[in-house]
């Protein structure tokens, strides 16, 4: 693949319009608006830089990069063991579930679009338990042979594109206010894809004790709009 059709993939299965499921997850920011803990623009991007560096830097951002290499020589037992690991460190049920359906959708759909016989035998290996998404990424932007950094830039715009989309709705934002929330998060963007590239596996860490009580308390909110 042609290093501009990547780029055209990479914004494709990571847009905001694939269907991995993305946009009815908040990660826990319904619940921080709803006791008024997020409330504008200085909250807000103070919530997504902390969730960037906890989740996504320090834990799901190496766990796609060891998939993608994963990928790249295959073996059956070390994505068993990966994916196991995945689901250890997501310390609630919430968060868990959260991962899972979003990598089941992915998984669904990039097994059927694509030609790899490995992504199919992962849906079949996976079956009804689903797989979690970071693992999966990984996975299919390895077995493709996309660029990791790009794959990792890819992987990380899609959580704050979902945040900011999230944020438009329940603080509320302005669309204009969100983009200029992005064009300011570039920074601590590109800071969460160098950690995502550089932390071992062995040092995976989610420890967001904020985001875990988030989760567990969002399905007691008098309403929801989102699933997590």
């Amino acid at each position: 693949m042609t290093k501009e059709k990547q780029l055209f993939y990479l914004m494709q299965i990571a847009g905001g319009t694939f269907p991995s499921g993305g946009f009815s997850q908040s990660w826990g920011l319904e619940t921080y608006v709803a006791e008024g803990k997020v409330r504008d623009e200085a909250s807000f991007i103070d919530f997504t830089t902390t969730y960037l560096d906890s989740t996504i830097a320090k834990c799901e951002g190496p766990i796609m990069h060891e998939a993608y290499r994963i990928a790249a020589d295959w073996d059956e037992k070390k994505v068993r063991e990966l994916e196991d690991l995945s689901c250890a460190v997501k310390m609630t049920k919430e968060s868990r579930e959260s991962s899972i359906r979003m990598g089941k959708a992915f998984m669904r759909i990039m097994a059927d679009i694509t030609d790899d016989e490995k992504l199919s035998d992962v849906k079949r290996m996976c079956g009804s338990e689903g797989i979690s998404y970071p693992v999966i990424f990984g996975l299919v932007c390895g077995r493709l042979g996309l660029d990791i950094t790009e794959s990792m830039r890819a992987f990380v715009f899609s959580t704050v594109n979902a945040l900011a989309q999230s944020a438009v709705k329940l603080i509320p934002l302005g669309n204009k206010q969100a983009q200029g929330i992005i064009l300011e998060l570039y920074q601590a963007m590109e800071e969460t894809v160098k950690k995502g590239l550089s932390v071992p596996v062995e040092d995976v860490s989610n420890f967001c004790p904020g985001f875990d009580i988030a989760g567990i308390i969002h399905e007691y909110l008098p309403t929801r709009l989102y699933m997590s």
